[in-house]
């Protein structure tokens, strides 16, 4: 079996195809073939040698749809052929094992690659508005980074509970804002959203990268509103806010998000954006980070050539 990692930190170029033995399940895990995997920041900083404790040769990656190919002794409920996805470790590879107790059917109508790709950024963004930011009908939520593929979720299950969402994006991302379901955009390339929405929002979402910003979130809060970001704290301020850092947690099983999230997309009532497919190759895997290296737009999925 071919994997693709790593033995050490640096540029895309660092990937090298790794042959690995035979994968065997244990009692209670699954063995499934690659369909697709998607590609996240957390990927690229890992590669970067950013995240501590990283063990070297690594062969990286969580979001992974596979068919089932092989299954441990205890596991009785799903067949062989069975399309799955879980969010797990060592995805970047020709078969992946996954705890069975881990992974949720994949519908028939949706294809591999729509289903990775809601996977890390869909459970972020479900837990981020039922949890950490528990949006309600009829609030203002400002959504900042509404354009990425965690914030455009972010918005489109926002609106889906009836908030009156507002995105922050750049301008070119307006139009496909509006048609995701956002009542107002505000352009940061062309206007300052701490002026144009100052004191606006009973919910702010910043899910930009880092959380860059938090003065222009207390900015647009309302007195007592809440504030949710991927930052890990707040400037210092007078304003009476509730602070929510957006972070793993299983106050929300991923399991349940990902089949609220699959149920959403298989009958039109979420949509999601894949930018690139990439074969499931060593090319495939430089090329992929060559774009997490850069600005792009849309999910990068690998998948298994024809």
């Amino acid at each position: 079996m071919l994997a693709y990692g790593y033995r050490k930190f640096g540029g895309p170029a660092v990937f090298e195809a790794l042959r690995q033995p035979a994968l065997t399940p244990t009692p209670n895990q699954i063995v499934i073939k690659t369909l697709a995997v998607n590609l996240n920041d957390a990927d690229r900083i890992e590669r970067l040698g950013a995240t501590p404790a990283t063990p070297l040769p690594l062969i990286p990656g969580h979001d992974v749809v596979g068919e089932v190919v092989q299954v441990g002794e205890n596991v009785t409920d799903l067949p062989l052929g069975t399309r799955v996805a879980a969010y797990t470790q060592h995805t970047y590879a020709e078969q992946v094992v996954v705890d069975a107790d881990t992974a949720v059917t994949v519908p028939d109508n949706l294809t591999p690659a729509d289903a990775v790709s809601l996977i890390t950024p869909g459970i972020t963004a479900y837990k981020t508005v039922r949890y950490f930011a528990d949006v309600q009908a009829g609030q203002t939520v400002i959504v900042k980074g509404a354009a990425g593929s965690v914030g455009s979720l972010v918005v489109q299950l926002a609106e889906r509970l009836g908030a009156h969402v507002i995105a922050i994006a750049s301008q070119r991302h307006a139009d496909e804002l509006i048609a995701l379901g956002v009542q107002q955009v505000v352009a940061y390339d062309h206007h300052d959203p701490a002026h144009v929405l100052a004191d606006q929002g009973d919910v702010v979402i910043n899910v930009a990268l880092n959380g860059v910003d938090g003065k222009t979130d207390l900015a647009m809060a309302k007195f007592d509103a809440t504030i949710a970001s991927v930052a890990t704290r707040l400037p210092a301020t007078s304003k009476s806010i509730h602070f929510e850092a957006i972070h793993p947690t299983n106050a929300i099983s991923d399991q349940a998000a990902l089949q609220m999230l699959f149920k959403l997309l298989s009958t039109g009532q979420l949509t999601t954006h894949i930018g690139y497919h990439l074969p499931l190759t060593l090319a495939g895997f430089i090329q992929g980070h060559a774009l997490l290296d850069e600005p792009h737009d849309g999910h990068i999925i690998v998948e298994p050539e024809a």
